[in-house]
């Protein structure tokens, strides 16, 4: 008859509690799953719920690898649901939570102004175009420093201007830090180049 080996579960529990895995704790000690199923019942080994589980593993570099299938299914899936629900494309909720910005009320000031028949907003997919005449499909974006700045939008820009381009539509971009500094008859030069597209 062979004589059942004796754990120091506080030992282990401390181990286990510090970060050691159970598989860990098995090459450290030789115990079975069925040891720690055992010990478990008795009340002696308390093992990590699952939400404890993950927030070890991502604390210790863990990161779930999709194949590629999978990550363009979950792209498909993510896009499916912003063409559904517009208002929940992240850049909307957070660009326009506070309104307009002082760029686009000054914008929108002097289209109206110069007499040039822009309209205020408009849903095309996922995107929202800032100024635009619809007859004529042009689209006037006015960019702050973050479409220059940050890869994310820069890589979103490349494909709205792809999609709107691949719809018909003309895109005129005016970068506001350098719109600033223009002299008035180069800003006169940018009302009239747009006055001419439409």
């Amino acid at each position: 008859m062979t004589r059942k080996k004796k754990y120091d579960w506080n030992k282990i529990q401390l181990e286990y509690d510090s970060g050691l895995t159970l598989r860990g704790l098995q090459e450290r000690y030789g115990i079975s799953y069925a040891t720690f199923s055992k010990a478990k019942s008795r009340g002696d080994f308390i093992p990590r719920n699952i939400s404890e589980a993950l927030k070890l593993k991502y604390a210790n570099g863990y990161a779930p690898k999709h194949t590629e299938e999978t990550k363009k299914k979950i792209s498909k899936h993510r896009k499916d649901f912003l063409v559904r629900n517009p208002d929940k494309v992240p850049y909307l909720l957070n660009h326009y939570s506070k309104g307009e910005s002082y760029p686009e009320i000054y914008f929108k000031n002097l289209f109206e102004a110069e007499n040039i028949d822009l309209k205020y907003h408009l849903q095309v997919g996922i995107y929202q175009l800032d100024f635009y005449n619809l007859k004529s499909k042009i689209d006037v974006e006015i960019d702050g420093e973050q479409h220059y700045r940050d890869p994310r939008i820069i890589e979103s820009d490349k494909r709205r201007t792809l999609l709107l381009e691949s719809l018909g539509w003309k895109i005129i971009r005016i970068r506001w830090a350098d719109y600033q500094k223009f002299t008035m008859d180069q800003k006169k030069e940018i009302v009239e180049r747009i006055r001419e597209s439409i």
